[in-house]
């Protein structure tokens, strides 16, 4: 009974990550484009700043451009939002096996950043993809689609990026923990969360999480958009790109592209929190 008691619980997780991840994206992808765009172009690209290159995509190729590469994030976040609260959930079972007592906040962080190694596994092709259909600028197509681009650019080219995505997603730590700490304060007295709370609450979480890894998502999103057949390559690995950001844009070339993503990452990540709670509500243990 325990076991099947186990099993129900880590598919509610797995269904709440996966509808989380839909939200997410529909939620957030415009000002992820804009952000991918900013980030590749870097300081001395065709944009001059957010507005400009907001107005420049629209102009030049229209509105649905802002949604260019939604489909293997819109896929793809749910299996890594899935991955990523069923791989939570395990992983704090083994932090923290008694149930009895409460999880501490620095077991939950623990929890989170094991899970985000985990998941970059998952999490780097998916984004690879994506990132190489966002800056297909018009005029430019190397690629008819996902399954065009999977192709094209192989395993190999896939995981590119594994080691700079790691770290990025290492702040998983900021995430849970940021959450949890949200809800601390904005749980009502009978220790239920509103649909309101828990959007709030999820905001401050994706605010957490980005602003602890902004750097390393700059440089993962120059490695996964690179060339792919270029000789020699761009950037050796993920420290020689940092040596290329920082000699070329200076420090604030690790944060290009932050504005949209800060845009971004409330109403995507309250999405993301809201439809993960709401499945835990519909499918009660």
């Amino acid at each position: 009974m325990i076991a099947s008691k186990e099993t129900k619980e880590k598919i509610r997780n797995f269904i709440g990550g996966f509808a989380s991840g839909a939200a997410s994206t529909l939620a957030g992808h415009p000002f992820d484009t804009l952000k991918v765009r900013l980030q590749t172009e870097g300081s001395t690209g065709r944009f001059r700043g957010l507005v400009h290159c907001f107005t420049t995509t629209v102009k030049e190729e229209g509105f649905f451009a802002l949604y260019k590469g939604v489909t293997p994030p819109l896929l793809g976040m749910s299996v890594i939002n899935s991955c990523m609260f069923g791989a939570m959930n395990i992983v704090k079972s083994k932090i923290h096996p008694d149930k009895s007592t409460p999880i501490s906040l620095g077991e939950i962080m623990i929890s989170g950043a094991i899970t985000g190694w985990i998941v970059s596994f998952v999490a780097c092709p998916i984004e690879t993809v994506k990132s190489k259909l966002q800056v297909q600028y018009i005029g430019v197509k190397l690629y008819n689609g996902p399954i065009d681009c999977i192709k094209k650019i192989g395993i190999r080219g896939l995981y590119k990026a594994l080691i700079p995505t790691g770290f990025q997603r290492n702040s998983l730590y900021a995430y849970f923990g940021c959450y949890e700490l949200a809800q601390r304060y904005l749980r009502r007295e009978d220790g239920s969360m509103t649909m309101g709370r828990s959007f709030i609450a999820g905001g401050i979480a994706g605010t957490g999480f980005w602003l602890t890894n902004f750097p390393f998502d700059v440089i993962r999103s120059r490695i996964m958009t690179m060339p792919n057949n270029e000789s020699p390559p761009r950037y050796k690995g993920m420290i020689d790109c940092a040596k290329h950001i920082y000699k070329v844009e200076g420090l604030k070339g690790f944060w290009k592209g932050f504005t949209p993503c800060l845009l971004r990452t409330f109403p995507a990540n309250g999405a993301t929190f809201v439809a993960y709670e709401c499945v835990m509500k519909f499918f009660p243990m």
